[in-house]
């Protein structure tokens, strides 16, 4: 049984990276998907609240601590679980490297 979390934290490298896929959309496809999409992520990330046991993140299952992801579309959100809270390390865009998970 997975518990309700007291909090979400989005990290500032996940909102980093979050912010540069929007302005990325924004100039490239329009301004109403850029905003579609990044509501969207922020909506996946605040049910985790509520249902945090998504698979562990198969890039980083060598690390030490526990890592989780969800994916949405083509963009994976990187994030750990704690008693307390879900912390949002990354928000990564599955066509790029594996190798850039690790990034957090």
């Amino acid at each position: 049984m997975v518990m309700k979390k007291d909090r979400i934290i989005i990290t500032n490298k996940a909102r980093a990276s979050l912010r540069s896929y929007f302005e990325y959309l924004k100039v490239e496809v329009s301004l109403e998907t850029a905003q579609h999409v990044r509501d969207e992520i922020l909506s996946k990330c605040a049910k985790l609240k509520d249902f945090s046991g998504y698979s562990k993140e198969k890039y980083l299952e060598d690390e030490p601590e526990e890592y989780r992801s969800i994916t949405l579309w083509h963009y994976n959100i990187i994030y750990t679980v704690t008693e307390q809270e879900v912390r949002v390390l990354n928000i990564i865009h599955t066509s790029r490297n594996p190798e850039k998970r690790k990034d957090l």
